[in-house]
């Protein structure tokens, strides 16, 4: 039985490419971005952390918190526990967002926005993950699947930057926001989400049960949200076309 990550990783590669492989990230990693294309992105990903702040608080009341001797080796204080941290995490990322913002004086910018179309559907995506009728289940899929994209697109950047370059040569993209969301800590928190989503896939889920089934809609749905969630460059965006799949697309989900 494959995990539920691999499950979903293989659902549909070329998808996976094209929402974590789009010109954004290529030209944010060669300081080919517009100022106005930069602010304008980095504004609309705060607001999304300022949603994912809440998406985790809702899924920390889903969760039942064992009160038992044995409470710290139950896979449910062990979801609270990871959730702190990803809260802990993103508030870290909130403060980086403003407090670099500020120091370039862009601040009012970055916070004085509102959401676009492509933002608001990730906070659809995120309420409706965490809705009372929803299994756990289906909420940390769709915190694995945001950070797995998020860790993937950004590990592509930092692939396409030109890593010779001297340190005052490097904009804000260059010197921050590609090295953070690339780390090898960040790293290890998405492998960690995704290790404690496949406890869940093992234990509390068949495969092909209504569960999995819900997870790889989930799964689709970050994907399609994802994707489009990039600004548009120089007019150029990707757009996925069912027929042509090829063995290179599918190669990408081994690439991290």
């Amino acid at each position: 039985m494959p995990s539920l990550t691999s499950h979903l990783l293989h659902l549909d590669p070329l998808t996976l490419k094209l929402a974590t492989q789009h010109p954004f990230l290529e030209s944010a990693a060669t300081k080919s971005l517009s100022l106005d294309n930069l602010k304008s992105w980095l504004a609309q990903d705060r607001l999304y952390a300022l949603s994912y702040t809440n998406f985790i608080g809702s899924l920390i009341a889903k969760t039942p918190v064992p009160t038992t001797t044995d409470r710290d080796t139950t896979l449910e204080w062990r979801t609270v526990d990871l959730l702190i941290d990803c809260l802990t995490n993103i508030r870290t990322e909130i403060k980086m967002f403003e407090e670099t913002s500020q120091a370039e004086g862009w601040l009012e910018d970055i916070c004085d926005v509102h959401p676009n179309l492509h933002t608001r559907a990730y906070q659809d995506l995120f309420a409706g993950a965490a809705a009372p009728q929803k299994p756990l289940i289906v909420g940390l899929t769709v915190l694995w699947a945001t950070e797995e994209c998020y860790l993937r697109s950004w590990t592509y950047a930092k692939s396409r930057m030109d890593l010779s370059l001297p340190s005052k040569e490097k904009d804000v993209m260059q010197r921050i926001f590609i090295p953070n969301w690339s780390s090898p800590e960040f790293q290890a928190l998405v492998r960690r989400i995704g290790g404690l989503l496949n406890k869940f896939g093992t234990e509390r889920a068949e495969e092909d049960s209504w569960e999995w089934q819900e997870c790889e809609n989930a799964w689709r749905q970050v994907l399609k949200v994802e994707q489009e969630f990039w600004p548009d460059v120089k007019g150029v965006r990707f757009h996925a076309d069912a027929k042509s799949h090829s063995k290179d697309d599918r190669k990408v989900v081994n690439e991290i």
